[in-house]
């Protein structure tokens, strides 16, 4: 008896869908190991990058509307005396928790009319924010509080700091008239990048043009020589990398080059967001459970299919090979008549016509 071959046309269909899963899994494996850093890069670049340039662009809108009031009050400057100009920009101050000082000096630098009246008659003709408002449009960075460290009254250890507004002051015939100056109070600036913080679940660090940080949402201080980012600041170019921070952790920050809206004069400030690498909080556990899924689908999918070719192909030749075994015994039957294939229906034929023929012979 001629032994035949173990490998059966249903077996070697399974077989087949068994190796198009193994080699289908082994691509889709190696392809997440070499793509999945980049993946989850790419993935930290756009959190970061679209969140910090979310927050600076709140904190310049927030400090755009500074500058347009500062506009309204210059206005009325020329038409107001001293003292109902010192009650208008005392008023304007609020409670003095974040504007701290509003101002207006003269030509000759001395100070006219002031939030409760601090600095009246005081000599600011050497100061940043006088000489930058003279010349037009003025915002100055984070500074120490120089003539009001005095007169303002403070509380904690941290000194007093401010970040300054001033614009030029025109009479009523449009020649230069004076300059018109407001301190904000920094500790304000602090509470709104670590406010922003807590929104936009990210670590803040707002930048002055030499990488310096002028404030910031936490208490770490790095400094251009530990970190990459903070170099890449002083270059003004948008950029986003992961690297390892002084503290130990391992984050993705984003550089934001710029901080203004509107009419805003430039601070010259770069914002810097951090979000921790190990902290995905955009959704990527739901893209891999959602890849995780389709990979489910995608088995169970080329499972069934091959069952399906196992009924409705192999199964009909494996019907007919058992017939014509048992026609070449002896047995008078007929094989089913199969359609599913071309060759299924030609070897169905081929055996109906040799039965018949062996069966004409025996008659």
């Amino acid at each position: 008896m001629i032994e035949l071959p173990r490998l059966t046309l249903r077996n070697a269909a399974i077989a087949f869908g068994l190796a198009t899963l193994v080699v289908m899994l082994t691509v889709l494996s190696i392809f997440a190991l070499l793509r999945s850093d980049r993946f989850t890069d790419s993935t930290l670049d756009y959190a970061t990058r679209f969140r910090t340039t979310a927050a600076a662009e709140d904190l310049a809108r927030t400090l755009e509307q500074d500058w347009r009031d500062l506009r309204a009050l210059a206005q009325r400057v020329p038409e107001l005396e001293p003292e109902q100009l010192g009650n208008l920009l005392t008023g304007a101050s609020g409670d003095g928790t974040r504007i701290s000082w509003l101002g207006y000096a003269d030509l000759s630098g001395n100070v006219v009319a002031a939030t409760d009246g601090l600095l009246v008659g005081q000599d600011v003709s050497q100061r940043p924010w006088y000489r930058g408002g003279l010349s037009g449009g003025f915002a100055g960075d984070v500074h120490d509080a120089v003539l009001l460290a005095n007169l303002l009254g403070h509380e904690g250890d941290e000194p007093l700091r401010f970040i300054d507004l001033a614009l030029p002051v025109a009479d009523d015939s449009g020649d230069p008239a004076g300059v018109l100056g407001l301190h904000i109070n920094a500790a304000w600036l602090t509470g709104e990048l670590r406010e922003s913080a807590r929104i936009y679940g990210l670590d803040f660090y707002l930048l002055n043009p030499a990488a310096e940080i002028s404030a910031s949402s936490t208490e770490e201080t790095p400094t251009a020589g530990e970190l990459q980012i903070l170099r890449a600041a002083q270059t003004g170019i948008e950029t986003g990398e992961r690297e390892r921070w002084p503290d130990g952790g391992d984050y993705f920050s984003s550089l934001i080059p710029q901080v203004t809206y509107g009419d805003l004069p430039n601070f010259g400030w770069r914002m810097v967001g951090r979000l921790e690498a190990t902290k995905l909080t955009i959704g990527i556990d739901l893209i891999r459970n959602g890849a995780l899924w389709a990979l489910l689908a995608m088995i169970a999918a080329i499972g069934l299919l091959t069952l399906l070719f196992v009924g409705a192909v192999a199964t009909p030749i494996r019907r007919l090979a058992d017939s014509a075994e048992r026609i070449s015994n002896g047995s008078e039957e007929y094989p089913a008549n199969s359609r599913v294939t071309r060759e299924a229906a030609q070897l169905s034929l081929a055996l109906t016509r040799l039965q018949l023929d062996r069966i004409s012979d025996d008659r």
